[in-house]
Parts: structure tokens; sequence; C-alpha cells
């Protein structure tokens, strides 16, 4: 058990590092930003200890939901379970992720929920490395909105492993410092380009392209900004999220109550 729940995410770690480290050098966004950018160790060490960290409190998650379920609705589990492995995993691409979508945007409404994501969001520069840097918690929350739907519905496991599989590759490469035309594509499925107006600074940015995959969600529910022509320059939020694991670890339960809750409402707050 212990070698499953450390070396499966060293393992992935191993292997986006010789994906994407070279993509980075070829197709650059920002190619003065340096490979080991400043807090690359605590992303690395931060996905590894969020591999070991979640694997029981997922599973003992995701057991009650599919328990709960299979009393509830047992027959539409069962005609979702008898569909072809493709439609079930084109089923769980678009659902999963809708299921992103909303934890992900409740994430920068909710006071208490912006507590752990922040954490996430705190990075300054963009590179592959961010996508593993989340608070266990807001990770937690992450995947259980993305695989309850799918465990509920009783979508079969080999559908599970495809959706888990693409949003896993998919979290790394939408993070990495690459630009990558998609051209009409950028509308349906998120890009580089597309997250990282999500993580940027600018005002026009805020709050926006909470999808992980289907980019669809946000031009449908209006919160979609992807400009022509341009990228974000700059990263970052005004919290003063710690650099060290541990403090990170500890820091949205340090937070007093009432602190600004997403993302940039406290610089909305200084210069109205």
């Amino acid at each position: 058990m212990l070698s499953t729940l450390v070396l499966n995410p060293a393992k992935a770690l191993i292997i986006a590092a010789a994906v994407f480290v070279p993509f980075e050098r070829l197709a650059a966004a920002h190619p003065e930003q340096p490979i080991f950018r400043r807090g690359w160790a605590v992303d690395a060490v931060t996905g590894l200890m969020n591999g070991a960290l979640l694997y029981g409190a997922l599973m003992i998650a995701l057991g009650a939901i599919d328990a709960a379920a299979a009393a509830a609705a047992p027959q539409l589990r069962l005609w979702i379970e008898a569909r072809p492995i493709w439609i079930q995993a084109i089923f769980a691409l678009i659902i999963g992720d809708l299921g992103v979508y909303a934890s992900h945007r409740l994430a920068h409404t909710i006071p208490w929920l912006w507590r752990f994501h922040a954490v996430h969001h705190s990075a300054e520069e963009m590179d592959w490395l961010v996508g593993f840097s989340f608070h266990p918690i807001d990770l937690l929350i992450l995947r259980v909105a993305s695989l309850g739907p799918l465990v509920a519905l009783h979508v079969t496991p080999a559908a599970i492993a495809i959706f888990v599989t693409v949003s896993g590759w998919q979290a790394w490469l939408v993070h990495a410092n690459v630009r990558m035309p998609y051209g009409p594509l950028r509308w349906l499925v998120v890009s580089p380009e597309f997250h990282h107006w999500h993580h940027s600074a600018e005002r026009e940015a805020y709050d926006k392209n909470f999808a992980s995959l289907v980019a669809c969600w946000d031009v449908l529910f209006g919160t979609v900004h992807l400009p022509r022509d341009s990228q974000p320059q700059h990263y970052g939020i005004k919290d003063r999220v710690p650099r060290s694991w541990r403090e990170r670890m500890t820091y949205p339960f340090r937070r007093g109550k009432g602190a600004p809750s997403p993302s940039h409402d406290q610089e909305v707050a200084e210069s109205a």
C-alpha cells in the first residue's frame, strides 16, 4: 500500500518532467523564465505528499457516494454501465469536467474554500509543476466533485481511468510555460493560453476560465476570458501565501475569519 501511495506520484513526476522540461524550452510562452523557477521544489514535494495524504480520504468519500447512489438510482446506474466504453469515456470527460468547473468556481466564491485554493493561485510564474501545487483539502474537494458524479452514475472503471489519465495530463499541460495555437478549438478545449488567463494578475481576467478540459462550460456560463493576440504578463494574488510546504499546509487554518475570499477582492476594495 505504501508503495502505491508514494511511488505512483513519484513516477508521474518523473514522466511529466521528461516531457515538459524540454517542451517548455522548445515552445516557451515566457522564454526568459528559468527551468527551475523559484518555488519549484516545494511544488514537487506538494505533489508527492498529496498522493500519500489523499488516497484514503478519497476512497472513503467515493465509497459512500457509490453506496448512496446504488440505493437511490439502481436502474439508471445499470443503464449507464451497459453503454459502450467509448460513449462512457466521452460522458466521463464532459461530466467530470463539469464537476471541476462547479467546484472551482465555488472555490473562488466561498471565503473558506478560497483559503485552501489560494495556495494554488500563489504561483507567480507558470510551469507544469504548478499543476501539482494544491492544498490537499482543495485537491480532495476537486477530486470528489469530478469523480463523485461518475462513481454515482456507475461509469465503468475503464472509462473513469480514461478521465483520470486525460485530466492528469491536462493539469500539467495547461499550467506549462508553453505557447500552443489551438485555432478555433480554443473555444472548445482548454489550452495553456486559456488557463494562464485564469491565473493572471490582470484585472480583466479575475475569476474567469474555471474549466480544466471543456472550455464550453465557461462559454456557456459567461465566465470566459480569451482575448486574441495577447497573453498574461503577470501571475499571482494579493494573499501572502508562505513558501514552505509545512506553512502552506497550515496557512488556510491560520487566516482570520472574514479574510478576503476570492482571488482579488482585496485589490478591488483597495482601489474603490
